[in-house]
């Protein structure tokens, strides 16, 4: 037996019927979650909504970085904890049924007191956000260690692009309702639209929940003495010098997350130097969505046939693309000047693929690099580490004010070049 059989063999610890209900379950709920994220876009419609209540780069771009950083940070300390627990997922479906209904709250407030009370209003929604994704978090870490278990590693890519594909054709129809809902045509005007759009996406995110209880969880390993937080947290040092490959991939990670530096800054270059109106955001949205729908096919074949490493080295090169055409723009334009949404649409279409695809070939590789008992920990590792990258929408909104948004599209691409060389000695984890 091959090593490849061995391994589909090993990750294959369900019945088949078990196999294809948690399938379809996963697909499910990460279309769904997928769908519900497009209402809250971190590119389009939040810093959009946080220009409504605050006029500071800089404040929208530490806002941001909160954000992102609220997903990673409390990664490390919850793998640990959850690397003890036999069963994962009673653990993770009371993590999604405290964190989800938070927009709920959310678009109440902002509905209420978006006009009265716009600072309050800014501070309480980022806060409301920080919670929901570090919430979030506790339960990704089971949910990756859960989907691991539960679908074999070549097949895995396939499941994970359907669910990207069928959620990125939803969420083309939320680019409209977004172009809609933030247009002059609107029944409802700010705050009520922006409130709207946050209820909506809590109630997927519910349903999203909802499907994903139904998932099979396949039997635990023996059980093993696992460390503590604190034997964890001292261990790391050593993890890291002894893994080099794993720390190597981990800087990879950082540096290319740091492409985000720009990424809540296209809307506010197109909004506030090149004319756009709010409801243009709508078809940012669409053309970001298309990308994700185009990166889900990629990620079936890619991943499935080449590999997490091949993928990951194209997403960064992808990654390159919306800083070098907003480099471009101002020469493009003066070429052709009827063409400047176009050219948003080609850079919200490359964004998309970036964006929808940043986390998984990293979280693929580990999966396959690393043995099964140590998984929520380099997954908890990574992530928390990562979060290293909730500074870059900062530094963005420094270099805007600062410089020009044209540096802060030089920087993102910048890293962009730095991560793909760095990116070249990773092992390959489907070499024979």
């Amino acid at each position: 037996m091959s090593k490849d059989d061995a391994q589909q063999l090993t990750s294959l610890t369900t019945s088949s019927a078990d196999y294809a209900r948690n399938a379809l379950v996963f697909t499910i709920d990460m279309a769904l979650f997928h769908l519900g994220v497009t209402f809250i876009s971190s590119t389009t419609v939040l810093p959009a909504f946080f220009a409504m209540l605050v006029d500071s780069e800089v404040a929208i771009g530490v806002a941001t970085g909160l954000i992102s950083g609220a997903w990673l940070l409390p990664q490390l300390l919850v793998a640990s904890f959850v690397s003890r627990l036999s069963y994962k997922k009673p653990f993770m479906m009371r993590g999604i049924w405290v964190s989800r209904p938070l927009f709920f709250l959310m678009a109440a407030v902002v509905w209420l007191l978006g006009r009265t009370a716009p600072l309050f209003v800014f501070v309480f929604c980022v806060a409301c956000i920080f919670c929901f994704f570090a919430l979030d978090a506790t339960v990704s870490v089971p949910w990756f260690d859960l989907m691991a278990r539960a679908l074999p590693d070549r097949r895995r890519g396939r499941i994970q692009g359907t669910a990207q594909v069928l959620g990125g054709i939803g969420s083309m129809g939320v680019g409209w309702l977004v172009r809609y809902m933030l247009s002059d045509a609107s029944r409802w005007d700010f705050p009520a639209n922006y409130a709207l759009l946050f209820a909506t996406s809590s109630a997927i995110f519910i349903v999203s929940g909802m499907f994903l209880s139904l998932v099979q969880e396949p039997e635990p390993q023996p059980f093993q003495d696992k460390p503590s937080v604190r034997q964890v947290l001292a261990s790391l040092p050593r993890i890291l010098m002894e893994d080099r490959p794993f720390l190597n991939m981990i800087v990879v990670r950082i540096l290319g997350g740091f492409v985000s530096v720009a990424s809540a800054f296209y809307v506010l270059y197109a909004t506030k130097k090149l004319g756009f109106l709010a409801q243009d955001m709508g078809f940012f949205v669409s053309a970001q969505v298309a990308g994700t729908v185009t990166s889900g096919l990629l990620m079936g074949l890619v991943q499935d046939r080449w590999g997490p490493l091949v993928h990951m080295r194209m997403i960064i090169v992808l990654s390159a693309l919306p800083p070098v055409l907003a480099l471009l723009a101002p020469s493009i334009l003066a070429i052709w000047g009827g063409g400047r949404l176009y050219l948003f649409l080609a850079i919200y279409f490359f964004l998309g693929l970036y964006m929808s695809n940043i986390g998984w070939p990293f979280f693929n590789w580990i999966l396959e690099y690393v043995e099964g008992s140590s998984r929520p920990l380099y997954i908890g590792m990574i992530n928390t580490l990562a979060a290293l990258v909730m500074l870059a929408p900062s530094l963005g909104g420094w270099i805007v004010k600062t410089f020009s948004y044209p540096a802060v599209f030089a920087v993102a691409l910048f890293f962009s070049l730095v991560s793909l060389l760095l990116s070249l000695p990773l092992p390959d984890t489907r070499a024979p």
